[in-house]
């Protein structure tokens, strides 16, 4: 059976914005992010999220994009969102807590009307900081500080109902072992450390939820893309994308991790998949293709 052609959309600009001013409602069958942790990574960008924000500017922030990603989203679209908790330490303590940025990002999807919660999957990073003694009181009691290599992928509905012919769902069908494997609570997966985007997580993170969650020819969504994992695992899954990240020069790790090249052809020339790159502060356009 021939691919359907796709295409993907990335977006260099403010999340919220973007979505916003580019996708319109009810548009996107999945959205899949981990979003930027709370203080912990400068991309040298003054619209970021995360860093020199209080912890409530922070959350503030996060949910004016959830927002905008809730009302792009289809009825019975989904929602799988990564998020970890952070070491920080309180200016009034010579010693680290822990942020707990999962139980307020949690709460924070819980709150609205037309979503619902589906339940959580744990992702362990099996190889990260494999061997590390991490912060704590090692080798003695009593501040053993609990790692952070396992991070939970909370998943959520919207509201509704959407009709999905017969012949896309054969398409999009899963095997009966990817079935029992997918809907296990804990998923052990190494993670990205080589990835040039230091925040990277694994293509097999977005690849599983893709399956999952959407259909031959539906629209993913990531708008925190970052060097480009989610429109990767789209692509490869025969499903159209939006991407957005606030850094223009993740658009070289973006072109090396989709394999593509610039193409003065015609959209109506292309065949198999397209790549429009919109710089939402120039202005400009560019079309990619494979190679």
């Amino acid at each position: 059976m021939r691919n359907i052609a796709t295409t993907h959309k990335i977006f260099f600009g403010d999340a919220r914005k973007v979505l916003q001013q580019y996708v319109g409602d009810e548009s996107v069958q999945l959205m899949v992010t981990s979003p930027p942790y709370w203080n912990v990574r400068d991309y040298g960008h003054p619209g970021q999220i995360g860093f020199n924000d209080t912890l409530e500017e922070y959350f503030f922030k996060l949910d004016e994009v959830w927002k905008e990603v809730v009302r792009v989203l289809l009825p019975d679209g989904k929602i799988a969102l990564n998020i970890g908790n952070i070491y920080y330490s309180e200016p009034d303590e010579n010693r680290r807590t822990t942020a707990n940025l999962t139980l307020r990002l949690c709460e924070q999807l819980n709150k609205f009307d037309e979503i619902r919660f589906m339940g959580t999957i744990y992702w362990q990073k099996t190889t990260s900081r494999e061997g590390a003694v991490l912060f704590g009181s090692y080798p003695y009691p009593s501040n053993f500080m609990i790692s952070n290599a396992v991070e939970p992928i909370f998943i959520f509905r919207k509201r509704g109902n959407r009709v999905v012919s017969q012949e896309v769902k054969e398409r999009s069908k899963v095997s009966l072992a990817e079935f029992r494997d997918f809907r296990d609570a804990l998923w052990q997966i190494n993670g990205a450390a080589s990835d040039k985007h230091t925040a990277a997580f694994p293509v097999e993170i977005p690849r599983r939820l893709t399956m999952m969650y959407s259909f031959v020819g539906d629209t993913v969504l990531d708008p925190f893309l970052g060097s480009g994992t989610t429109t990767k695992a789209a692509l490869a899954l025969e499903r159209n994308s939006i991407g957005i990240e606030i850094k223009p020069a993740f658009l070289e790790y973006i072109r090396e991790k989709l394999n593509i090249s610039q193409t003065n052809r015609s959209l109506q020339e292309l065949d198999g998949f397209r790549v429009e790159i919109f710089n939402t502060e120039t202005g400009e356009t560019k079309v990619y293709m494979s190679g």
